[in-house]
């Protein structure tokens, strides 16, 4: 089977020397030897700038690092992908396609000029908030509009090559996302709120409106966004999210954002090697063949042509 997965944490796992290839993470190279293509977006994890510091930036940079540094070790399994033609390039190869994430806006520290270094460092996504506040607004734990630096890095993200993530944003935010920006948008790791009420989870007019834009939405494997139970959280559960976005409209927008190593997932699907008995189960349930080629992998790979 093929794998596109639009979220991942496991690069700060790999601060610590382990290796991209076994470490005891959820994502490694030997977890995903059932795939005949895998696409994996890396995220790099910054948190909130404190009052008068620039943190986000600083790890920022430690983690890129650490991510160019695997994939050098481990060139001839995978490379980095800036563009659909190197995704392309990389499966003909017989490789893995790494896509670079930033997780939390609070990376640009204010200063619109660094959208060009994520851009030269090929970040492809750029998640605008986490939970709180930062200089482009407010996550929803928080709550609040976009501010004026972010109303700024949304016109300018186009001309870099990055589509806003809007996961994470506050409602308020991601009204003001779909009022002054009319492009693509991205939810690399949310879920359906009518069926888990959490702020993480998307509405059904937001869905509604990511779908009317040929964008993307990658269902969360994170037992608290799933289920209001999170120890009783099981594959159920995402077909519970599957099929209220199938009915929404969302068969071509739909596909996956694990969110392995920044979550804690059910104890049915432990890491990227249960992935094929995920795609068995629901094959079970009734979802087509055709379809779970779509949410699996098709959907993300057409999106990634279209733009990038």
């Amino acid at each position: 089977m093929c794998f596109f997965d639009l979220h991942c944490d496991t690069i700060q796992c790999l601060l610590d020397g382990s290796s991209l290839a076994d470490a005891n993470t959820q994502v490694s190279l030997d977890k995903a030897r059932a795939f005949g293509r895998w696409a994996q977006v890396y995220a790099m994890f910054v948190g909130d700038n404190p009052p008068g510091r620039d943190t986000a930036y600083d790890t920022y940079r430690q983690l890129y690092a650490c991510f160019q540094k695997q994939m050098a070790v481990y060139a001839e399994r995978i490379c980095q992908c800036r563009s659909a033609a190197q995704v392309r390039a990389a499966f003909e190869a017989g490789k893995y396609a790494a896509i670079l994430s930033v997780e939390n806006g609070s990376v640009l520290g204010g200063r619109l000029e660094r959208l060009a270094e994520l851009r030269r460092d090929g970040v492809r996504l750029l998640t605008l908030t986490w939970m709180g506040e930062n200089e482009l607004g407010s996550g929803g734990e928080a709550g609040g509009p976009l501010k004026p630096f972010g109303r700024a890095v949304l016109e300018a993200l186009p001309s870099y090559g990055i589509i806003p993530d809007i996961s994470h944003l506050s409602d308020e935010g991601l009204s003001d996302v779909f009022s002054h920006y009319d492009g693509p948008v991205v939810a690399t790791h949310s879920n359906v709120r009518r069926v888990m009420g959490h702020h993480r989870n998307l509405t059904e007019k937001q869905t509604a409106e990511i779908i009317r834009r040929r964008g993307l939405i990658g269902i969360n494997l994170c037992s608290g966004f799933l289920s209001c139970e999170r120890s009783a959280a099981s594959r159920e559960d995402v077909c519970r999210h599957l099929s209220a976005f199938l009915e929404m409209g969302a068969e071509d927008t739909v596909c996956f954002g694990t969110d392995f190593d920044g979550a804690k997932t059910p104890a049915d699907i432990r890491d990227l090697a249960d992935i094929p008995a995920l795609w068995e189960y629901l094959l079970k349930r009734g979802f087509s063949e055709t379809l779970l080629r779509k949410v699996f992998f098709e959907n993300a790979w057409a999106f990634w042509e279209r733009n990038f």
